[in-house]
């Protein structure tokens, strides 16, 4: 999918209706045939929107456009160089609305669903699209990927595109026939506008906990950041809220349909008769004085509250509870959470865990329903938030039988200064070292007996491990399948 011919006067007006305040120095040129964010993409004729970025400023790069044909620049200030300059108010709420604009506005043609949290954000999609699937074409986006109308998942990537790509992402979504797109918006995207140039028709809040505070000045930047989705519900939207959420008490959108979910029966949207196990969950869906039973083929409580945001959004769309919970309980795994890559001769288990809360409740559910012993791996990624990984050291210590702790993408640091930021500490016999995480799986599968589980934890769908400066391959699918000799399928998944 590619951008169309969009023209200055479309430009301006789109941005003064954003209220943005734009306004030309020098004449203004006819037409633009793309709109970029990156000077070395830019081609002759583009409009070169200057981002003031957390580690670089566009505005450095405006020169560097001009040079590469450029005919004008969005900028938050004039530059000297010698380019048409549209100064706008805000630079990175400008290039989202222009990138609905140059992507032919797909907004308008969908319906869109945007799903934040610190966790539960691509589940929640991820069900969320198949169980709307029911009434018409849906779609979704995130960290997964795009996931097509058909249930194909592209390849992983930011949880939130960049503003372009998000524009060109969902024009592609729609030209394949989707009438309903559900997106993960992360609190990064929130806070860089990224989503700003379209209005969602429902909205979901996950859990919250502390995650990405190298990038938030803390919990309450955090938090602040998350809520901006509220901004961007259309009047008269559907806000599904996590009830047993204590960050979440209180809101509500301006106008529109708020239904609280949660597992007490104070909840709109509650699982009455719960039982969890290893295969799954059963519960019926209570919603008022309406019941509807339930089997998710989804192992965890969380995964109950993920399906508890889908059944808000399908049911504040006029769903009825006995469609929602027919669809849930056909519903498909979920690429990378809590995901079974092996049941004989070992049970392992992969999960996208990647921070405190979600590391405490992927092992903490397992625990549970493990008879046996539970040996866990897990790292913690390089060039992230220093912070976290005592307390990640500490859950998997205290939670695994036999806890294993590793590399995750180490990124630019010492994978091995990692691992022992992790254990800080932790007595000696808490835990074992094994840095390499093809060896820590091979670890864990030789642990194990009979009634044994193994997690991997962190990767989940991720097919490469980021290492210095190179991107590896890394499947732990296909990595568990040759250590334990077994052919894979052409889904990837073991035969």
């Amino acid at each position: 999918m590619t951008e169309q011919i969009t023209t200055s006067e479309q430009v301006e007006r789109r941005l003064a209706r954003a209220g943005l305040e734009p306004r030309w120095r020098s004449a203004r040129p006819a037409a633009f045939p793309a709109l970029r964010s990156d000077s070395r993409l830019v081609g002759a004729g583009d409009l070169f929107c200057a981002i003031p970025g957390t580690r670089v400023d566009g505005h450095a790069f405006v020169g560097a456009a001009a040079r590469a044909g450029a005919a004008a620049a969005v900028v938050e200030r004039f530059t000297a160089h010698d380019i048409p300059q549209l100064v706008v108010r805000d630079a990175r709420a400008a290039v989202s609305h222009l990138s609905a604009l140059f992507a032919g506005d797909p907004g308008e043609a969908l319906r869109l669903i945007g799903i934040t949290g610190t966790n539960g954000k691509s589940t929640t999609a991820w069900l969320t699209r198949w169980v709307l699937a029911d009434a018409a074409p849906a779609a979704a986006l995130g960290t997964l990927g795009a996931v097509s109308i058909d249930g194909e998942v592209g390849m992983p990537k930011l949880t939130t595109p960049d503003p372009i790509e998000l524009g060109l992402e969902l024009a592609e979504l729609r030209a394949s026939g989707a009438e309903t797109v559900a997106l993960e918006v992360s609190s990064h995207a929130l806070d860089q506008r990224r989503a700003d140039g379209f209005s969602f028709e429902a909205v979901a809040f996950t859990s919250f906990s502390r995650e990405h505070l190298d990038y938030h000045a803390d919990l309450v930047s955090y938090r602040a950041a998350k809520l901006r989705l509220l901004e961007l519900l259309a009047p008269g939207g559907v806000c599904a809220v996590d009830d047993d959420e204590p960050a979440w008490k209180g809101i509500a959108p301006v106008s529109g349909t708020t239904l609280r979910y949660g597992i007490a029966p104070t909840a709109d949207l509650w699982p009455d008769r719960l039982v969890l196990s290893a295969g799954g969950s059963r519960f019926d869906l209570r919603v008022g004085d309406q019941a509807a039973p339930v089997s998710l083929p989804l192992p965890a409580d969380f995964n109950v509250r993920n399906a508890l945001a889908a059944a808000a959004i399908a049911y504040g769309f006029g769903m009825r509870p006995e469609r929602i919970a027919a669809r849930l309980s056909a519903a498909p795994p979920v690429p990378g959470r809590m995901e079974v890559l092996s049941r004989e001769p070992v049970l392992v288990i992969r999960d996208f865990a990647h921070n405190p809360d979600s590391c405490e409740r992927a092992l903490s559910t397992l625990r549970a329903i493990v008879p046996g012993r539970l040996i866990a791996l897990l790292g913690c990624g390089g060039d992230r938030d220093r912070g976290k990984r005592p307390q990640m050291g500490r859950i998997l210590a205290r939670l695994a039988d036999v806890a294993i702790v590793t590399s995750d993408n180490p990124r630019s640091e010492d994978p091995e200064q990692i691992c022992r930021e992790m254990v800080a500490g932790l007595p000696a016999d808490a835990y074992e070292i094994v840095v390499d995480r093809r060896e820590a799986i091979a670890r864990g599968i030789a642990e194990a007996g009979p009634t044994d589980a193994v997690a991997l934890l962190g990767k989940g769908h991720e097919t490469v491990q980021v290492i210095g400066g190179e991107t590896l391959p890394f499947d732990e699918r296909r990595i568990v399948a040759e250590i334990l000799g077994s052919p894979t399928n052409s889904n990837g998944g073991q035969a």
